[in-house]
């Protein structure tokens, strides 16, 4: 999706974070984040759910089955793609490898639902457009369009500064495309009109302003302060992550 090598990234090694017993915080932020992601999506039952960027599968692996009965997955790491169908495949849940996001709209289906978490802060305007586009061609009237990314008003430039140069991981060639809760809408309709034309904004908010950093205090405690404010009413815009819901309308798909 961009000129960073994301090969060289360990299989399965963000599946392994959130689930395993190493930091509390990295493991707290991606709880929390797919957590919000859910509360966001329809209540269902019997809905079909397309994660765009799915990497090793974690989050559709948290999903209630009887909620989603379709599950699919779609990354451009197929060492990935490989590791998420062994150990989270099966006959209602599925992940397939893409060239890119060009590539969603050739999948043969259509979604009630699309997730985009923390993709889109990887991929050039060119691939952004292209993102939006695309699942404007395979998301169904009235269906939910849920994405996330960083935001850089917030104190994320600080983490991403010590992630850069202290963990294992560094963003600093990874991120290339840089929203903020002030300009997250009108930037992204600016790289891809088709946002304004086939989607209706429901609902923007921030999340992880204190609480994953608070994990190492008592992981189970902490999980639930994360949720005690629903995220439809936290207005505070200073987050680290952005978060969006959009909704289809019934404008006629871009042409890809």
């Amino acid at each position: 999706m961009s000129e960073f090598d994301y090969s060289g990234i360990p299989i399965g090694f963000y599946d392994q974070v959130a689930r395993g017993d190493g930091s509390a915080i990295r493991k707290a932020w991606h709880l929390q984040k797919f957590q919000r992601i859910v509360d966001c999506l329809p209540p269902g039952p019997g809905l079909s759910i397309l994660d765009v960027g799915c990497f090793a599968g974690t989050f559709l692996s948290l999903l209630d089955e009887q909620r989603f009965t379709r599950q699919l997955g779609v990354d451009i790491l197929p060492e990935q793609v490989a590791y998420a169908n062994d150990h989270y495949g099966g006959a209602h849940r599925e992940f397939r490898a893409i060239g890119d996001v060009s590539d969603i709209h050739n999948l043969g289906e259509s979604f009630d639902c699309v997730t985009c978490i923390e993709v889109i802060e990887h991929l050039t305007p060119e691939l952004i457009k292209r993102l939006i586009d695309n699942v404007a061609q395979v998301l169904r009237p009235g269906g939910s369009f849920v994405l996330s990314t960083p935001n850089y008003a917030s104190t994320w430039p600080l983490v991403e500064l010590l992630l850069n140069r202290f963990s294992d991981v560094s963003y600093e060639e990874q991120h290339i495309t840089k929203l903020n809760a002030f300009n997250l809408e009108k930037k992204l309709a600016g790289i891809a009109p088709s946002l304004r034309s086939c989607f209706a904004l429901e609902m923007k908010t921030t999340t992880h302003l204190l609480t994953p950093f608070l994990a190492p205090l008592g992981f189970d405690a902490i999980m639930r302060l994360s949720s005690a404010v629903p995220h439809k009413s936290w207005r505070v815009p200073f987050g680290n992550l952005c978060l969006a819901v959009f909704v289809r309308n019934s404008e006629p798909s871009p042409t890809t």
